[in-house]
């Protein structure tokens, strides 16, 4: 089992990959971004991002992150999902992540390790993954489209100058929207802005102006997507 400790500045990012085992990611500060080629999935402190052996994928961190991964050996990883997730990380799973990641010194027998993977594995299994992904559309010019407003949330571009930029008609940007994400080009677009503005709500800015970042004009609206998404508002979203 590989285990590894990593700080990334901001703007930070890896080209498409795949690993040979599985990764799990866990941060104490910022938030990373990993896409797959179906979705986006948002890591977040307090979570535990899992991704399975093969899965191609890229990271970017819009603001400086530190957290931990580990890479579970292949033939550990049967307990795990079979498929990429997100869940939340409680002091049970925290405390077990923690023994892991303890150096070889510390570590313990290595039987006593693949215990505590297994049980990793069991404990993501039973959970349910928290609503930190955002499906993408496959289409190149419909994810063009989808990346310009992942990074840039408070994009003033409409519809269909978003769909002249990229070459493809309104009615077709809409109708990719619909078939591959499940969500209408606007709900889809409001997506965006509510995931991305995570980066700042765990920054501690004022909700006031992680609204204005993330291409909301009216706090109270930002507000009430931020709490159909998340089952929370921003401040107890950061634990305030």
């Amino acid at each position: 089992m590989k285990k590894e400790r990593f700080e990334y500045g901001s703007g930070h990012s890896t080209p498409w990959h795949a690993h040979a085992s599985g990764r799990l990611y866990w941060l104490s500060h910022g938030v990373m971004a990993i896409e797959t080629e179906l979705a986006q999935w948002t890591v977040t402190p307090g979570t535990v991002g899992w991704f399975p052996v093969g899965l191609s994928h890229s990271a970017w961190t819009p603001g400086r992150v530190q957290g931990h991964s580990i890479y579970p050996e292949p033939s550990s990883c049967c307990p795990f999902p079979s498929h990429p997730g997100i869940y939340g990380a409680d002091a049970f799973l925290m405390s077990v992540l923690t023994r892991l990641c303890r150096s070889a010194s510390d570590a313990g027998p290595e039987d006593y390790q693949g215990t505590l993977l297994k049980l990793l594995g069991y404990e993501l299994s039973l959970g349910d993954p928290l609503p930190l992904q955002l499906t993408l559309p496959t289409d190149r010019r419909a994810r063009n489209v989808a990346n310009e407003l992942l990074k840039n949330p408070d994009c003033a571009l409409n519809q269909s100058q978003l769909a002249q930029r990229w070459g493809v008609s309104v009615r077709n940007l809409s109708r990719l929207f619909q078939q591959q994400t499940g969500l209408s080009f606007s709900q889809w677009r409001q997506q965006a802005k509510v995931v991305a503005s995570l980066q700042w709500v765990l920054a501690g800015l004022p909700v006031s102006e992680v609204a204005l970042l993330s291409g909301y004009s009216n706090v109270s609206a930002y507000i009430d997507v931020f709490r159909q998404r998340f089952g929370k508002t921003p401040g107890q979203f950061r634990g305030k």
